[in-house]
């Protein structure tokens, strides 16, 4: 217990100072137990009964109207037997807002100013170290501060909310930096850059560094397997000095807990888009196309906008690098595409990929840039109606069987293998029938009309040469190096063995259609 003599309003308001002034004057005789500062919006039920609530008035920035703000933060405080408000002026009000004076003013509740050069720390060491033994207080101040950055894990943006809350804690600056020292996140006005410096010197191993005026604490942190820091900063330095350990260690922990917060979140974001594409890929009845669009609203997507069929798959036939999907899904979330992603099995039938549902909207094209090198891609085109999805897919698949054979045709070109993208409303219609072939007899049927032609190595590339070059003679002679009646010899050559003119529109089509894949490698080589 101790032995001092208990404080009153009366006794910190005389204190010249602490610069106070009364707005609504509170009975001088109240005791004090307790001072802290807080802008949070529901300070009260961190506040024991008898404290002073600190506040520079954050939570009325933008909210000058809402009149009931006010009335609730003063109901809540009265509800606590708080003792008062001593409001900050000067830092985003010159004056106390019209609407927390009225709400005091009708409750009877005590309100003061506290003069716009006097630093809220100086009235909470007044009357939290006239109060109680120092180290009593520092753990009282401790667990409060504790509680405070807690509030952050609710807010919209929570690493930003409690880099903010951590700022306000030591009554300085916090800042997260990256591995290269870029700021990730930081607030209030302290040298980030001259303390990242030191920093990196490795002047922080001994604790507390001396920037001027400025005294600033260090600790390394990892989230997801990415390294950061996580430094505050403080012209008090008292309160590194009690407080800094503790606030670095508490900020480090709910950093942690945020993100394993997310990782569950995206974990349950992944399963439903699985779940929603399965349902999507096995046809769903025109009845419950509304509902689909609703749950797929919460993934970006927008209820009967356009949409594709997504087939990818890797070009060599190799499992998928784990990390890949996950990038392919972060890009969506940051990019504001909608997607639906699920990996493929691992047998022939279903070789190592993903099949998705994405949004036909402009952050399309800078995702499928992410897939350029790694896979075969085919896109169905694009349509609206959710009950198309299993058909869409078809579409995609046939799509994705035109772009593995073109990385395959352009493996033989000096370029090398490389990984193709196609999108089905952009195929012609040759090309699309060939991708649909559904037997063996088709392609039977098709080589049965040139095997005379494939027998002869010289006439075949002459002939596909023709077919590429537009029927361009001296052009296939200049690609081929001889003289243009050689190409006119051999062309005859081949009338012959087809028994038909190449100038004849079936004959051109059968010849196309036998050799299409040689024709689109070579055009595209």
């Amino acid at each position: 217990m101790s032995d001092k003599p208990p404080v009153t309003l009366s006794d910190v308001v005389n204190e010249g100072h602490l610069g106070l002034s009364p707005v609504v004057p509170g009975n001088p005789g109240t005791v004090i137990t307790s001072a802290h500062t807080s802008d949070i919006h529901n300070p009260a039920e961190w506040l024991e009964p008898n404290s002073i609530l600190l506040t520079t008035g954050l939570r009325f920035v933008n909210a000058e109207r809402e009149h009931l703000l006010a009335v609730k933060l003063v109901d809540e405080l009265r509800e606590a037997r708080v003792a008062a408000v001593f409001f900050g002026v000067g830092v985003y009000f010159d004056h106390v807002p019209a609407q927390l004076v009225a709400a005091c003013k009708q409750a009877g509740f005590p309100l003061y100013t506290v003069a716009k050069d006097v630093p809220f720390y100086r009235i909470e060491n007044f009357i939290n170290q006239s109060q109680v033994a120092p180290d009593a207080y520092v753990q009282k101040r401790a667990l409060w501060l504790s509680n405070d950055l807690l509030q952050s894990i609710s807010a919209a943006d929570p690493i930003k909310s409690l880099i903010a809350r951590l700022a306000t804690a030591c009554r300085g600056t916090a800042v997260l930096y990256d591995e290269s020292g870029t700021i990730v996140e930081s607030s209030g006005d302290g040298p980030t850059h001259l303390m990242w410096k030191e920093i990196r010197s490795g002047k922080n191993d001994s604790g507390t560094i001396e920037i001027g005026r400025w005294a600033a604490m260090a600790r390394p942190t990892v989230l997801k397997g990415v390294g950061y820091t996580l430094a505050v900063a403080s012209m008090n330095h008292r309160v590194l000095t009690d407080l800094g350990d503790l606030l670095l260690e508490t900020t480090q922990r709910l950093l942690a807990a945020i993100q394993g917060i997310a990782q569950f979140s995206d974990t349950r974001a992944r399963h439903e888009s699985m779940q929603l594409l399965t349902m999507l890929q096995d046809g769903i009845p025109v009845a419950r196309e509304f509902r689909q669009w609703e749950r797929m609203r919460a993934l970006r997507f927008t209820p009967y906008g356009p949409v594709r069929a997504v087939v990818a798959a890797n070009v060599d036939d190799e499992p998928l690098d784990p990390a890949f999907p996950e990038l392919l899904q972060r890009r969506a979330e940051t990019s504001g595409l909608g997607l639906l992603l699920a990996e493929n099995g691992r047998t022939p039938e279903s070789p190592p990929g993903f099949h998705a549902v994405v949004s036909d909207s402009s952050a399309l094209n800078p995702w499928l840039e992410l897939l350029e090198g790694s896979v075969v891609v085919g896109l169905s085109e694009p349509y609206k109606d959710l009950v198309s999805t299993p058909e869409a897919f078809r579409e995609a698949e046939a799509a994705a069987g035109i772009a593995r054979l073109q990385v395959k045709a352009a493996g033989h070109s000096e370029h090398g293998l490389s990984a193709g993208i196609v999108r089905l409303d952009e195929v012609d219609p040759a090309t699309w029938l060939l991708a649909r072939r559904l037997s063996s007899k088709d392609k039977s049927k098709l080589q049965a009309f040139v095997k005379d032609i494939d027998v002869d190595v010289e006439l075949k590339e002459t002939l596909i040469r023709y077919l590429a070059d537009g029927f361009d003679v001296a052009r296939v002679a200049a690609d081929l190096f001889v003289h243009p009646n050689t190409i006119r010899y051999r062309l005859k050559k081949v009338e012959s063995l087809i028994g038909g003119s190449l100038s004849n529109a079936r004959v051109i089509t059968n010849l196309y259609l036998a050799y299409h894949d040689d024709i689109v490698a070579l055009s595209r080589a």
